[in-house]
């Protein structure tokens, strides 16, 4: 009766986009994001106990050197290195179109930063904190993906309506389906700010990837 979660891309539209938007004058690329951490951080602060049905993440390098994003199937790291890298990664939110999602204040992350919650969108869209952070002239970013109960799932649908097409063995289920709600994106906000915090230690050491 369980049925696997399908990951959804959170991203996989604004990476699009953006990767046009990149300009000339931006500063050499950046390294990749998918350096930022090794296999075991992403296991313990990305997929958090969660399947994992991809051997490799999706690692995009924006035009022009914008800056680099790490697709996971649980979240994303992005980096955006060197002078005018701020407002290369403003751009890059602007392409989502979540330039405008209130910004609140996170400390003792890098020099400065702030969560948003961006806006799903669809109701098949991956949902979570976002965590931007300054650490010099460079912005490194985190975000989890929520995840999703089998109660907002197919079979919570059918929990949810009329049992007596479901046997007993299914009927029991249903309680343990119903009682799966899954994550909130603000009950993940101490997770993404554990991750933030990694990448910022890496960024600051120069230690990608070790």
């Amino acid at each position: 009766m369980t049925m696997p979660t399908t990951p959804r891309s959170f991203w996989a539209l604004v990476v699009t986009t953006a990767i046009v938007i990149g300009t000339a004058s931006a500063a050499q690329a950046a390294p990749s994001a998918c350096d930022l951490l090794t296999d075991a951080e992403v296991s313990k602060l990305i997929a958090r106990g969660q399947t994992t049905y991809s051997a490799a993440p999706d690692a995009t390098t924006l035009a022009g050197g914008a800056g680099s994003v790490c697709q996971y199937e649980h979240g994303q790291t992005g980096l955006w290195m060197g002078p005018g890298s701020e407002a290369r990664f403003e751009q890059f939110l602007a392409s989502w179109q979540q330039e405008k999602q209130p910004r609140q204040a996170v400390s003792g992350v890098g020099d400065k930063a702030y969560v948003i919650y961006p806006k799903p969108r669809n109701s098949y869209s991956d949902e979570g904190p976002f965590v931007v952070a300054t650490v010099g002239a460079n912005v490194v970013t985190a975000s989890l993906f929520a995840r999703k109960g089998q109660a907002s799932g197919v079979m919570g649908e059918v929990c949810r309506g009329d049992q007596a097409q479901l046997n007993d063995k299914e009927k029991k289920e249903c309680a343990t389906v119903l009682a799966d709600l899954g994550e909130t994106p603000k009950s993940l906000q101490p997770a993404v700010v554990e991750l933030a915090k990694v990448l910022v230690a890496k960024l600051r050491a120069g230690t990608f990837g070790q």
